[in-house]
């Protein structure tokens, strides 16, 4: 069954587009049709990105409307994972409007889950309590991407110690990208399966174990 896939973690700096192209790739890898939803209005790397490769639309998220405009892009694409990369500042306009995607998913007999990622700070904590206060049951499942690009899972010890790591569904390590090899895709605007165009035989090798981590991540929840 084709997914609804959301990215979030209500705030900026904790790697909401690297998880959005991984989860994009591994479906890719797959063999899944995949309709990209870019909220980012402002600031659209992903769909620049992505664009061309995958179905990409960029889809305000401000309001109802663009909710609206959401499952519209939801039932049109039965057969399709659709992915949704959220804006840093989305996480109270999603809970304040997830139902109406519910309603369409569940009518549509389809699954909706959120992939939220993390780093090591205290306010990235408080805002998946925030978000789990929220939503209630309209998301089938939420689950936690220990960024590990700000330390190994170990060193997250105040989320190992909330009470918010017994509430989501599940506990996803994310693999950290090299800096030098993420600073040339973001350069050039490209996707992890084509962002080895230029890029030296050992940085190569970098984004190769990279896509490899972030499927073994990321594919058992998708």
């Amino acid at each position: 069954m084709s997914k609804i896939v959301f990215i979030g973690g209500g705030k900026g700096g904790v790697g909401k587009s690297l998880v959005t192209m991984a989860t994009v790739d591994v479906l890719l890898t797959r063999g899944e049709s995949v309709v990209l939803v870019e909220s980012d209005d402002s600031n659209p790397d992903v769909y620049k990105a992505l664009n061309g490769l995958v179905q990409s639309v960029v889809l305000n998220l401000d309001s109802e409307d663009g909710y609206l405009s959401l499952c519209d892009v939801i039932e049109s694409n039965p057969k399709s994972y659709v992915v949704v990369n959220t804006a840093a500042r989305a996480t109270k306009l999603i809970i304040q409007h997830c139902g109406i995607v519910s309603d369409t998913v569940n009518e549509l007999k389809r699954e909706m889950v959120m992939l939220w990622a993390m780093n090591r700070q205290r306010d990235s904590i408080e805002l998946l309590r925030d978000f789990l206060d929220g939503i209630g049951g309209e998301f089938a499942a939420t689950h936690a991407v220990l960024n590990t690009y700000w330390g190994a899972p170990e060193k997250f010890t105040r989320f190992s110690n909330s009470k918010q790591k017994e509430r989501v569904t599940s506990i996803i390590s994310f693999p950290e990208l090299n800096d030098m090899v993420s600073d040339k895709m973001n350069d050039n605007r490209l996707a992890l399966s084509n962002a080895d165009t230029g890029m030296t035989i050992a940085e190569r090798s970098v984004l190769s174990r990279f896509r490899k981590a972030a499927n073994e991540a990321l594919n058992g929840v998708l």
